[in-house]
């Protein structure tokens, strides 16, 4: 006859309570370097918008924005941030701001680089940040 083998379970209490080898300072140092890395790298992917409205006029003003062919307008409420999600292109930009019960505000910067943060002020005005 043939002799059965003895079964061994898949998982046994030795495995499971089976000692991991120590965190030494270096091996601490090498994972916070690599979250490190991965964090930086993530943060770097996020996409960032060109151009950035401030309102600091203290009124809701309306905006709008143009560089050639690109265009956005918004509403903004007082101290807000307006992210322009449009692409625009380094050069010219031209904005247009209409407090309440004021004459409408342009404002044309050029731009040689983006991103570009700007800031409304209590005139209409707009100047860079």
């Amino acid at each position: 006859m043939t002799e059965s083998r003895t079964r061994k379970p898949l998982f046994t209490a030795g495995s499971i309570v089976r000692k991991r080898p120590p965190a030494t300072p270096a091996r601490l140092a090498v994972g916070a370097v690599l979250f490190g890395l991965c964090a930086l790298g993530a943060w770097l992917t996020i996409p960032r918008p060109d151009v950035r409205v401030i309102n600091a006029s203290g009124q809701i003003v309306t905006v709008s924005v143009q560089a050639g062919e690109a265009a956005a307008t918004r509403q903004l409420g007082v101290d807000r941030v307006w992210a322009v999600e449009q692409d625009f292109t380094p050069g010219t930009l031209r904005f247009q701001v209409k407090l309440p019960d004021r004459p409408e505000v342009s404002t044309t910067l050029a731009s040689p680089t983006l991103p570009l943060r700007v800031a409304i002020a209590e005139d209409g005005q707009i100047a860079p940040r």
